[in-house]
Parts: structure tokens; sequence; C-alpha cells
């Protein structure tokens, strides 16, 4: 009642307005009952969010204003007006107005989602690894509100182009969002200025794509960044005629084109990619379509498996941008694997290359020594290249990269110190704290250069003693760093006594993974990370969390704690106690949790807790 009572009052303001328009005839009483659900249903969403009620009443009055003066000005006109004239403006501005309502609504949608999954997602209609098979439905639905069509012309141009380029990916394709925003970063849509970097700036293209509408957000439960999206088929549909129109040439080669044996000119650009199914197919963008295979400006392999690459046309593609040949699908068990690594050495020529991803290709080994030549490459991504061994000692010599991925390399024993002298290095991901203790192994002791790196997830080897390394990580020598991830080997010795005095008073978000010690984390106490706001904890031997003092309280609000098995505390108020800003606490396979602690509140078949 308490609720209705309130619409009603935040609905008062419209009223006379209403009314005024429901006075020029029957003609708009269809206008009036729209435009009555669609205040009703906004205010509904503002009641969620007070804190933006008076912006988006500001963004509204505008366009009323607009409509009423247009009817003020006809009524005091002293010339003889065509009623129909009126009729059509009045059509036009009302329409307007509504869809700027319902883009707004769609918004409030979109941050609600988590809500409207969990009314979907009861027990058993989900599994828990089949997370990104949203009900279609409940995406669709959003792009029912305007014609996508209008949505694209409503865009700024550089949105228009970024969102051009998703236009490749195959119908119903999910795709990650970190795909998409290298992609853009390759191409040179998403550059750093004084206050972002390019990835930031590609974060906050994708974040407007979503508030739009002309993606479809797909995410993880109760995660409220989506890390994935897809397209709705209208909308992929529109932009293959709009990528035309705009001059992009996107040009996408079938199996039956790439493995023709009397392919000599060059169109294709790889000789043979060997298929075991019709379906696989790579695309290419050039600078326009007269140039040949020296002007092309994009290489992405849309679904090839099997790659056997002619090093001599390879070599030709001396103007691309990005090589996007590793897997872009969010599945892991995508399997891509090369024949002969041999045309890589074509690397070095490629000067203007931004973007490489070999992403989850088996049956590299080595990367060629070319590759030190590469002086524009800003992002290299070799997750999950399982047969990779090391990598070139003059890695260094890249000093434009941005991000380095080489997590999951499981043959990968060690670092190159050249690491330490890419100075403009933001992510690092996958590095290797080594059994080694030979002087050509890096260090964390060698990164402490890396003034702008911001993301940084460490692999301790099994056997290796971390103590000397992990105690470089303190805010002096890691200024910027607000994500940190520390994997130790099954088998890492690291005596309890010696923990390391981890101290780093910017983190936002810390990952523990397999903890070795089994007792508490002196280092890990609030007063080292007074702003950390997610923290991760999965796998261990950890038995108590530190909950800090009454003066010092841990700033979290996402608390995840998966597979600890002799993890245990007193009861759920002493975490709420020291927890105070929590808002959503993941315990997953945790027993002695759930069998001893009867104050644990209610979770989820997923072992999720979300305040109310």
């Amino acid at each position: 009642m308490e609720t209705q009572r309130r619409q009603s009052k935040e609905e008062e303001p419209f009223r006379a307005f209403l009314k005024k328009i429901q006075s020029l005839g029957p003609n708009f009483n269809s206008k009036v009952e729209e435009f009555k659900d669609s205040i009703r249903s906004l205010t509904h969403g503002l009641s969620t969010w007070k804190e933006i009620e008076k912006q988006v009443l500001a963004d509204l009055a505008e366009s009323i204003r607009n409509i009423d003066d247009l009817i003020e000005s006809n009524e005091y006109s002293t010339s003889q007006s065509d009623p129909r004239d009126l009729e059509s403006g009045l059509n036009e501005k009302i329409n307007k107005c509504i869809g700027q309502i319902k883009i707004h609504i769609h918004d409030f949608m979109t941050k609600s989602e988590d809500k409207e999954w969990d009314k979907r997602s009861k027990p058993g209609s989900e599994p828990r690894e089949h997370w990104w098979e949203a009900p279609e439905k409940h995406v669709e639905d959003r792009l029912l509100v305007t014609a996508p069509e209008l949505r694209y012309n409503d865009l700024e141009p550089p949105l228009k182009r970024c969102l051009l380029f998703l236009s490749v990916f195959p119908e119903n394709a999910i795709i990650h969002k970190k795909s998409i925003i290298y992609w853009w970063i390759g191409e040179g849509l998403m550059k750093p200025n004084t206050v972002q970097t390019a990835e930031q700036a590609g974060e906050r293209c994708f974040k407007m794509l979503l508030l739009n509408g002309l993606i479809l957000p797909i995410s993880k439960k109760h995660d409220k960044n989506p890390r994935c999206c897809k397209l709705h088929s209208s909308v992929r549909q529109m932009l293959f005629s709009e990528a035309t129109k705009a001059g992009l040439c996107f040009e996408i080669y079938s199996n039956e084109e790439l493995t023709k044996k009397d392919n000599k000119d060059d169109k294709c650009p790889l000789s043979c990619l060997t298929a075991t199914t019709n379906k696989q197919s790579v695309m290419v963008s050039r600078a326009s379509l007269e140039h040949k295979s020296d002007g092309f400006l994009s290489l992405f392999n849309i679904s090839a498996q099997y790659l056997v690459c002619d090093t001599d046309k390879f070599s030709k593609f001396k103007s691309i941008k990005v090589l996007q040949l590793g897997r872009w699908q969010i599945f892991p068990d995508h399997h891509i694997e090369v024949e002969d690594t041999k045309f890589l050495e074509s690397l070095g020529i490629m000067k203007n290359l931004s973007y490489l991803s070999l992403r989850g290709i088996s049956r590299i080994s080595f990367l060629p020594d070319s590759l030190v030549h590469l002086t524009s490459l800003q992002i290299l991504d070799l997750r999950a290249c399982h047969n990779l061994e090391e990598l070139p000692a003059g890695i260094g010599s890249l000093k434009n990269l941005t991000h380095l991925d080489v997590s999951e390399c499981s043959l990968l024993d060690g670092m190159p110190k050249g690491l330490g002298q890419l100075l403009k290095l933001q992510v690092l991901k996958g590095f290797i704290i080594s059994r080694s203790i030979y002087d050509d192994s890096c260090r964390l002791k060698d990164l402490t250069g890396l003034k702008n790196l911001r993301k940084l997830s460490i692999n301790i080897a099994k056997g290796a003693k971390a103590d000397g390394d992990l105690k470089e990580l303190k805010t002096e020598r890691f200024p910027q760093l607000s994500t940190l991830t520390i994997t130790w080997g099954q088998v890492t010795q690291t005596p309890p006594e010696s923990s390391p005095e981890i101290s780093l008073p910017v983190l936002e978000k810390l990952d523990l993974q397999c903890i070795p010690q089994d007792e508490k984390l002196n280092w890990l106490n609030p007063g080292k990370f007074p702003v950390l706001k997610k923290l991760y904890i999965r796998g261990g031997k950890l038995t108590s969390l530190n909950l800090g003092t009454e003066d010092e309280k841990w700033k979290v609000e996402t608390l995840r704690l998966k597979f600890l098995s002799d993890l245990d505390w007193n009861n759920w108020s002493d975490i709420m106690n020291a927890f105070p800003s929590l808002a959503c606490a993941e315990i997953y396979d945790c027993p002695k949790l759930k069998a001893k602690d009867a104050s644990l509140p209610l979770l989820d078949e997923d072992g999720f807790w979300i305040k109310k």
C-alpha cells in the first residue's frame, strides 16, 4: 500500500499534462494510456533508484516542455493552422518522449537483472555450469522497446563503428567482453587519455551499448557486471547493411573457399584451414575492397579449428593490425591447433600489429624470435597455450605492450627478465614464481619498475619458496595495483612462521587460491587492505579468517569462500560484524561451516547469499 501511495504521488506532476493531451480529442486516447503505462513503470523503477530520480525527471522535463510549448503556441496563435500539422507534430514529440522514458526503464531493468534472474532460476532450471544459457525471451524482450535502427541512429559515430564489428560473429554466439574490447583497441578505436586507459574506454563503450539495448548482457548468477554478450537477430541483420554503408569491408571465407587447393590469388587470408565440418570460417577486414592481401587490417578466426597456414601468403600481411587466430569463444573446450608453426616466423614484418591472440591453440611450443620486432604490439594473448614452454628472451623490446596473458600455460616454468622492461604494462596474467634460483629467471622484484601495472596474477610453481617474492607486494613498488590473484602450487611449502608481509592499501580485489598455510594469514587483515571490495578465497588449508578489530573492519562488499574443507568460525554474526558492508557472499563446499554454524543465513542452491 505504501508503495502504491508513493507511486501515485510521483505520477501526480504528470496528470495535468495528460489531461491537456486528452482534451485534444479521442485520437490521442491511446497515446494517453501508453504514456500512463510508461510513467507507471518508470516511477516503479525510480522507487528503487531514488538517488538518480532528479536527474531522470530533469531529462524528461525538457521533452515535456517542448510538447507543452507546441500545444500552447497553437492555442494562442493568431493565424489559422492546419489541425493535421499540429497532430503530426504532437505525435512525433510524444513518441520521442515515450521512447526516452522506455530507455530509462531499460536502464533500470538492466540494473535489476539479478532480481529478475533469481525469479527465473529455480532449482533444477539451470545447472551451475551452464550459466550462459540465459532464457531467450528474457533478453530478447529488451529490444522490443524501440526499433534497433532508431537506437543505432542515436549512437555517436565512434559507438556505431564499434558495434559494427560485432556483426561478424555467428548468430546466437556468446561473445566474451574482453575479446571485443581487445579487438577495438587493436583497430585503434579505443585510445588512452589522461583520465582512462584504452581498456577502460572499451569498458565504457561496452556499457553504453548495453544501456542502449543493442547488445544483450550474459552474466553469471548474481554478477552485476556482464562479462559476455550476444546480438539479437534483428540487430545482427541491421548491422550487416550498416557495415556496408559505413565502408567497412568485412569478408567471411567459408571452409570450402579456404580449402581450395588451386587458389593461387591473394584473396584468401590463409591457403588452407583443414576442417572437420563445413561450418568453419575466418573473417578479414580490408582498408578497401580493391586492396589485395597486403591491405588486410584484421584477420579473425571465427570458427576454424585446424590451421594449416601458407608461410608465403602469411608473410604478405604487412599492414595488418589485428591477428586473432586463437579462441574467442567462452567454452574452454573449443579446440584449435596448428599443423606447423613455421608461419609465425613472419610475425616480425607486421610492424603495425597491435593485437595478437593465440589463445587456446595447441602445438605451439615456442614463439619465434621475430616476435620482438612487433614494436606496435599492445596486447599479446597466449592464455591456455598448453604446449608453450618458454617466452622469447627479448620480450622486453615490446615497448608498447600493455596486456600480457600467459595464464593456463602449464608447461611454462619461468619468466624472462625482459618483462621488467615493459614499462607500459598494465595487465600481467600468469606470472610464474619458479623454483629456479638462476639469475636469468624474472622475479617480482624485477617488476617494481612497472608503475602502470593495474592487474597482476601470480602462479607459484610447485615446490617454490615464494616468501621473498611476495614481500615485494607493497604499494610503493606497485602504486596502481588494484587487482591481485595468487595461486599456490599443490605441493608448495611455505612455513607459517615465514608468512610474507603483503601490504597494498589501494587494492580493490584479492583472489587467493590453494593457500598452503593451515592457519590464518597474518597479513590478511583489514588494516592492510582498507579499500578492498572483493575478497575471494578458493581451495587450500585455510582454517580461519582474520576478522580484524572493533576499530578496523573490512570494507569488503563481495566475499567468496569455496572448497575450504578446514575453514571454521564461531557464527555468522561474527562475519557480519567484521564485514559490515557485505552485500553478497558465496559459500560453496565448506563443510565445517554448514555443519557447525546454525546461524548461517539461507543460501540458495548455488551457495549464494544476497543482502536484502
